[in-house]
């Protein structure tokens, strides 16, 4: 069976403008300290590529955990093994960066550990 010609060139001329979208998503930093996510509110715009940067400045290795946000959110091919079990794993004094497509929704983020949990690493995303 022979693919339309037309339905070939839409395939092709459809990958890179995919592509492009990833490539031109807005950056949002999310720094994380021992005890604190900030911002602790983030606001994303539902169904289009955005890229988060984590930020750890702390000399442990911190985690940002937002398991639904995760699931529900298309992310880059490449960035998906990044997210392991719904959850960032950023090394001390160094950053990662993940480009997804997140779903509208509001989501609950919190740290790694359930120490850092208790002493206020926690906020949300919404996604509108």
């Amino acid at each position: 069976m022979r693919i339309p010609a037309v339905l070939a060139a839409a395939f092709l001329l459809a990958a890179p403008a995919a592509a492009q979208d990833w490539r031109s998503a807005p950056e949002y930093d999310v720094l994380l300290t021992t005890y604190d996510i900030a911002p602790d509110e983030i606001r994303l715009p539902a169904d289009r590529p955005v890229r988060l940067r984590f930020v750890n400045n702390s000399n442990q290795g911190l985690a940002f955990s937002a398991g639904g946000f995760f699931r529900a959110a298309k992310a880059r091919t490449r960035d998906g093994e990044r997210i392991q079990g719904g959850r960032i794993a950023v090394p001390p004094l160094s950053t990662r960066t993940v480009v997804l497509m997140p779903k509208k929704g509001r989501y609950k983020v919190r740290g790694g550990t359930l120490f850092h949990r208790l002493m206020g690493m926690r906020g949300r995303i919404v996604v509108e």
